[in-house]
């Protein structure tokens, strides 16, 4: 458990804060939605609902994170995010398809959701077009991912985010500040097991002591690709779900944790492990936690 010695950021959107010193604010929770075939808003209003009771109970913010593969999806996730959503909830839109992200950000400037708005994600494989449309329609905040192709180390973390890794014109965070986005997440770049996928827990708390920035990651994704869970019976669920622990054993703020569905084993979990790192971190370092740590909502 970790103390660090760099001032650490607190970024807030919509009310739910991000960031700090481990042991203060409850790790923030995003649950993916529409991963896979035509979204189903009935499905997700109940998922999105049961996520939120969760939220409230614990603590730990929850925030919508809506999977956009095709650009005839645009419209209708987005009218489920205008009408479906509580007006003050931040979510975040995870988009592959360059032509779709450029899409999706002129279609949040037409509803005026970029205010809530985290664009997941800014990569090395940011194109010049994207560039252009995030300089035209910045949303509030934005997801950097430091994935190195060149180099998956935690150093090599640190230099697609200082640099480039040469790949891009400048670092991944100059280019995020130069499209305007003042407020920052780095994602660690969970990868697939034997690919040193160890490294997104690492990087952690070196990325958070070097730039005080708030940090987390999706390590679900490695769960997802360990086949050889499959020769334990009804375990995924469970590993995929806990495996989300080590973000705030390791100092990070914030947790991708994969299919909303997942919230209600995720949820307890996080807040059990926020709970142990607050104790400790509390009579170590002398952090307290905020009004509405899990610390606080559920030890009286």
């Amino acid at each position: 458990m970790f103390s660090f010695t760099k001032e650490q950021e607190v970024l807030e959107i919509s009310g739910i804060k991000i960031g700090g010193q481990p042991g203060m604010y409850p790790t923030v929770l995003f649950g993916g939605l529409f991963f896979k075939g035509e979204p189903e808003p009935i499905k997700a209003k109940g998922y999105l609902h049961k996520m939120l009771d969760l939220s409230k109970k614990t603590g730990n913010p929850g925030i919508p994170d809506f999977f956009i593969r095709k650009e005839e999806y645009i419209a209708p996730i987005i009218d489920f995010i205008e009408v479906d959503l509580p007006k003050n909830l931040p979510f975040s839109v995870d988009i592959t398809d360059p032509s779709v992200k450029v899409q999706v950000l002129e279609s949040l400037h037409d509803k005026k959701l970029l205010s809530r708005t985290i664009y997941n994600s800014i990569h090395v494989g940011i194109t010049d077009e994207e560039t252009d449309a995030l300089k035209k329609y910045t949303p509030e905040m934005a997801i950097v991912v430091s994935f190195n192709p060149k180099d998956k180390s935690p150093d090599g973390k640190i230099e697609v985010l200082e640099n480039g890794a040469h790949l891009t014109s400048s670092g991944l965070l100059d280019i995020s500040k130069n499209v305007g986005i003042k407020k920052i997440l780095i994602d660690t770049a969970a990868l697939a097991p034997g690919d040193n996928s160890g490294a997104s827990i690492a990087a952690i708390p070196v990325i958070k002591e070097e730039y005080g920035l708030p940090t987390g990651c999706a390590i679900h994704n490695v769960v997802e690709k360990s086949k050889w869970l499959d020769d334990f019976e009804g375990v995924r669920k469970t590993v995929d779900a806990s495996s989300n622990v080590n973000i705030p054993l390791f100092g990070g703020d914030f947790a991708i944790f994969g299919p909303v569905g997942n919230a209600d084993i995720v949820f307890p979990i996080v807040a059990w492990q926020d709970i142990l790192v607050s104790e400790y971190t509390e009579n170590y370092f002398g952090i307290s936690p905020v009004d509405f740590h899990p610390r606080r909502k559920l030890l009286k």
